[in-house]
């Protein structure tokens, strides 16, 4: 077999990341199906190395080859281009239990736009609690530059808006708070309470630690790929 057959399935099968008996069979698989076209392509008059890259750029690029053969949904899933799925999932898109990614979709959601139960993000749409520049809570609590939620903390400017299905403090559901102390008041209250009991530790705590691991396998992922070809990741 030819060096650049060989190579391109390792690429391939970089990305595919799958168990070593697993991954012995998938590729026995592509390498006899890229001969098979080789030998077609050479049966038509094209030269043996003309023919092999020939089969290559038509089967795909090694990185789109190669996550298009992981499992379905893996218990750890992390890609550099594409949509990660996984029970962990961490890529530009994401969809799991735990998503992170630009747009993370999860049970937890981690992104620029994130959607979930619990979401953090420039954009975060939850059902329990969302944290982000514009949080959408419809059922539950939610904490942003501007909030919408069941019970809603938001602050614009030098003031605050909350808008809510149930506000403590708003007047006909709509409540623009005039300055940082009637807020801080109004955190004071029993829902304020609460507000408080459940958003400060995932504040401080949890979504720290999830951040600091989510971004550690991305790392990892990428050292992994660039070892084996540093022009593959960017």
């Amino acid at each position: 077999m030819s060096r650049a057959l060989q190579k391109y399935l390792d690429h391939v099968m970089l990305y595919a990341n799958r168990k070593e008996e697993d991954a012995a069979k998938i590729r026995a698989e592509l390498e006899d199906h890229l001969r098979q076209k080789t030998g077609d392509l050479q049966a038509g008059g094209l030269p043996r190395e003309d023919a092999v890259f020939q089969a290559i750029e038509d089967h795909g690029t090694a990185r789109t080859v190669g996550y298009s053969l992981r499992k379905g949904f893996a218990l750890l899933d992390v890609r550099t281009q594409g949509t990660a799925r996984g029970f962990i999932a961490i890529g530009p898109r994401a969809v799991g239990i735990i998503a992170f990614g630009n747009v993370a979709v999860g049970l937890f959601a981690f992104g620029n736009f994130a959607f979930g139960a619990l979401a953090f993000g420039a954009l975060a749409i939850a059902g329990l609690i969302s944290f982000g520049g514009i949080s959408l809570a419809p059922l539950g609590t939610a904490l942003g530059l501007a909030a919408v939620g069941q019970t809603a903390y938001g602050t614009i400017a030098c003031g605050g808006l909350a808008i809510g299905l149930w506000v403590p403090w708003a007047i006909d559901y709509v409540s623009i708070l005039n300055n940082g102390y009637l807020l801080l008041q109004n955190f004071l209250t029993s829902a304020g309470n609460i507000a408080v009991f459940v958003i400060i530790p995932w504040l401080w705590l949890v979504f720290p630690i999830l951040n600091g691991i989510m971004c550690g396998l991305k790392k990892d992922e990428y050292l992994r790929i660039k070892k084996i070809d540093p022009k593959m990741v960017e």
